[in-house]
């Protein structure tokens, strides 16, 4: 290279970090707002000229000058331009910098940040005074700006301390679309919630276009950056049967580190090094697990919602999603709908390149992820109560292995677990058609944390799904479809139900029986308990290790079936 040419590269790279020395933030303010500070301020440059511009926030116990900044904490590093943009309209170079996309609002009942503004949000760990300070960096965080008091740094401490984080209101159901009276929230208390799960898009986007709509800001313990920005929803509907309920829609979606693309999650979480981690290996950390953790719980108080009556649902990842999570959390979950799931997951999303074939350790530094991912391992490790698993899947889904399904229902049934499972000959689109004959006899309604049902294996009714080879057993079919139950009795000595199948038409079904979720039938492992039914069948079973009577091979006659009764 010539010595001209040379000495223009030196000139123009020195004239740039110049540049980026010169241009100090300004404008900073920092607000603090249940559990969480909002840092604020007027970004170095305008338009095209803002892309080369990053943005790291110190945080300190004193006012932080150029000369102690090295002793201030750095909570954030290398924010990216205009991040003051709405989550869900700008996770690439063309939107950031389009003054027609949304910038968020962080006050309720506020305005939206003006454009070109710097957001970042940092969550308290401790109690005290703090003041902030935002550097300007080139995109490889070098050639810092200068500190300039009241303006990159601020001057009045925030007085913070812990509490539990607000996500914010932005808009209400009654605002918006001409659906809202569909999806209005009527306020009426104790509605069921289905938590629905959204399937892969590969570009972040909203969470519903209808019902109230929430931004929020994570925690440190929800992503790879304190503060990370979400968004959710909540509608009423009604469901199949003419019932409200509430519908929780949410997006799995993050942002990436430097800003310029979106993360989906498989809603587990990611393999990354988090911003100031003390591990710095990288892990398989369960973030948006931790935010659904969160979430859920705060809506069910918000609107008033039965904790005993919520379901969780979805497709394609959704559903790797709902087995992934739902499936784990029993005592959140009366039913789940997993429509074509992944039972043994064999993806895992990553900010950083790793050796799939060594596999990946949890955040805990012990658990394999694909261990732990693993469903079929779960539910045959896991005899105690579970949510009731309703799920379709197509033969040739392409994503899941049909073998995989079979293991699941193998699990299921032994485990004496409540469940059914409907099939087809489908790919992974029209392998979604069958979800529509089991929620036809097992819809969330008949499902409650607080009320025990019978769960069916070994149905002679059943169809037979082969050998795992999805050219071998039946095309189309179901296992446990049909079955029906009510005057559940639930006493200390005595568990009763009447049972019926609406497809044994001439003949009866004989199937497995066990009570689930019992309340107050709770026999010890090893006792003998007389059985009878209505229809004249008796007999004595044994209570299993784990503390569940099954009565098997009981015979439930077409028309209006049986009551079966297990105790007195």
């Amino acid at each position: 290279m010539r010595p001209r040419v040379l000495f223009l590269l030196a000139f123009l790279t020195a004239a740039v970090s110049a540049h980026a020395a010169e241009d100090a933030v300004t404008g900073i303010k920092a607000e603090y707002r249940n559990g969480q500070t909002f840092i604020t301020w007027k970004e170095t440059a305008e338009g095209e000229a803002s892309a080369g511009f990053r943005y790291d926030v110190y945080r300190s116990a004193e006012p932080i000058t150029q000369e102690n900044l090295s002793k201030a904490e750095r909570c954030h590093k290398g924010i990216p331009y205009n991040s003051a943009k709405l989550f869900g309209a700008a996770f690439n170079k063309k939107d950031r910098l389009d003054p027609s996309k949304p910038t968020a609002i962080i006050v309720e009942g506020g305005k939206p940040l003006p454009m070109w503004s710097g957001l970042a949000v940092h969550t308290a760990k401790t109690g005290g005074k703090a003041y902030y300070a935002v550097v300007a960096t080139d995109p490889k965080g070098e050639s810092p700006s200068k500190i300039v008091a009241g303006q990159s740094a601020t001057t009045e401490a925030v007085e913070e301390k812990v509490a539990p984080i607000q996500p914010i209101k932005l808009y209400d159901s009654k605002d918006r679309g001409q659906y809202w009276k569909q999806t209005c929230i009527s306020g009426e208390k104790n509605l069921p919630l289905h938590v629905e799960l959204h399937a892969s898009n590969a570009q972040g986007g909203g969470a519903g276009g209808y019902g109230d709509y929430y931004l929020y800001f994570a925690t440190a313990e929800m992503g790879w950056q304190d503060g990370l920005p979400g968004v959710f929803s909540v509608k009423e509907m009604k469901d199949g049967g003419g019932a409200a309920r509430l519908i929780l829609e949410n997006r799995d979606t993050i942002v990436r580190p430097g800003g310029e693309g979106t993360q989906e999650t498989y809603w587990f979480g990611y393999v990354c090094v988090p911003e100031n981690a003390a591990e710095k290996q990288p892990r398989a950390y369960p973030f948006t697990e931790r935010r659904l953790d969160w979430i859920i719980p705060w809506v069910i108080e918000r609107y008033s919602a039965d904790p005993n009556r919520v379901s969780c649902g979805g497709g394609s990842m959704g559903a790797w999603g709902t087995t992934g999570y739902a499936l784990r959390r029993p005592e959140r979950f009366a039913a789940i709908y997993p429509n074509r799931p992944r039972t043994i997951q064999k993806g895992l999303p990553s900010l950083v390149a790793f050796d799939k074939t060594k596999g990946m350790l949890m955040d805990d530094g012990k658990t394999d992820y694909f261990e732990r991912m693993n469903a079929v391992n779960f539910v045959t490790n896991h005899p105690g109560d579970l949510p009731f698993y309703a799920w379709c899947c197509g033969r040739r889904d392409g994503f899941a292995t049909w073998k995989e399904q079979l293991d699941m229902a193998a699990a299921l049934t032994k485990g004496r677990h409540g469940f059914a499972f409907a099939w087809n000959d489908g790919d992974h689109s029209s392998g979604s058609h069958p979800m529509a004959q089991v929620t036809k006899y097992y819809p969330a309604s008949k499902f409650a944390l607080n009320q025990s049902y019978p769960a069916f294996g070994n149905s002679s009714l059943d169809n037979k799904p082969g050998n795992g080879d999805p050219k071998d057993g039946e095309m189309e079919g179901g296992i446990n479809l049909g079955f029906t139950w009510d005057a559940v009795t639930d006493e200390t000595a005595k568990w009763s139900a009447k049972l019926g199948n609406v497809l044994a038409k001439d003949a009866p079904v004989t199937v497995d029986v066990t009570p689930r979720r019992c309340q107050n039938f709770k026999p010890k492992p090893g006792a003998a308990l007389k059985w009878s039914t209505t229809a004249g069948a008796s007999g004595t079973l044994t209570v299993d290790a784990h503390g569940l009577a099954t009565v098997e091979k009981l015979s439930i006659p077409p028309g209006d079936g049986t009551v079966l009764t297990i105790g007195e």
